[in-house]
């Protein structure tokens, strides 16, 4: 392989750059490379073991009349319009990650109590936990579930039309193609969970519980969120959920003990 190669492409990553557009360029890269390798045209990937940069969260703060209008635009005539709105209410109420939303499947879903569970396996630290809902929330999945042909059995909660997984890629591309060209502002899936951070502690919720919400294994991305909103939280309103918040609803309740009716 021709030395200058490796110059070419170390000087080419040398730029000055932002370390996300630094992260992209050697992804890409390294895919090509390594494709390179396997047809036999180099005989090694000279980006192999060459690290990508720690690059600071994109964290948007969004208006809470946008957040409202996103949560109102989907069409519930359709399969899609009910999933898409439960799913955007789900992120803004619990700040679940748009992986974790999607691997959902029913079973992790109770309505009686309101809560999502989420299984080590499909959690990004390891480690399953409890989210909390809230009952419009609730509400929103519920329905979803209820149109599903039986036949999709234990397929994610928020899948296709055709009862197959939704990607990701595919939820961020209905965000920017559908909802946010009528909204006139950009939103990301990660965006609708930074969204839940910050209005999470503009309400007046303490820092450890957003760390175990938003499945942080430490302080630090937490606190990133606090130093955003720290201005706000001398405005802090009465406490409430993200979700209700944003729709005017009264805080969420939790059902600890069911009355026996019969010995009323």
């Amino acid at each position: 392989m021709d030395p200058s190669l490796d110059e070419n492409l170390y000087r080419y990553l040398g730029e000055n750059m932002a370390h996300v557009t630094f992260n992209i360029r050697k992804l890409y890269l390294k895919g090509f490379m390594t494709w390179l390798v396997v047809q036999g045209v180099m005989d090694h990937n000279p980006l192999t073991g060459l690290k990508k940069r720690h690059a600071e969260p994109r964290i948007v703060r969004i208006p809470a009349e946008v957040l409202q209008n996103l949560i109102h635009l989907p069409n519930l005539n359709t399969y899609a319009g009910l999933r898409d709105k439960a799913l955007i209410m789900l992120q803004l109420d619990t700040g679940i990650r748009p992986g974790g939303a999607l691997d959902l499947v029913p079973s992790d879903f109770n309505a009686s109590v309101t809560e999502i569970r989420i299984r080590p396996e499909v959690s990004k630290t390891g480690k399953a936990r409890t989210l909390i809902l809230s009952r419009t929330c609730t509400q929103a999945i519920s329905r979803v579930l209820a149109v599903r042909p039986l036949e999709w059995g234990d397929a994610p909660i928020f899948c296709t039309e055709e009862g197959q997984p939704l990607r990701v890629a595919a939820w961020g591309h209905r965000l920017r193609d559908i909802f946010s060209k009528k909204l006139d502002f950009h939103i990301t899936p990660y965006d609708l969970r930074h969204a839940h951070a910050l209005i999470f502690l503009r309400n007046n919720e303490k820092v450890f519980a957003l760390q175990h919400e938003m499945g942080h294994s430490d302080l630090d991305m937490t606190k990133r969120y606090l130093a955003l909103s720290e201005k706000d939280l001398l405005e802090a309103p009465a406490k409430a959920s993200p979700l209700n918040s944003l729709l005017g609803n009264a805080p969420r309740k939790r059902l600890l003990q069911i009355k026996d009716k019969g010995k009323e």
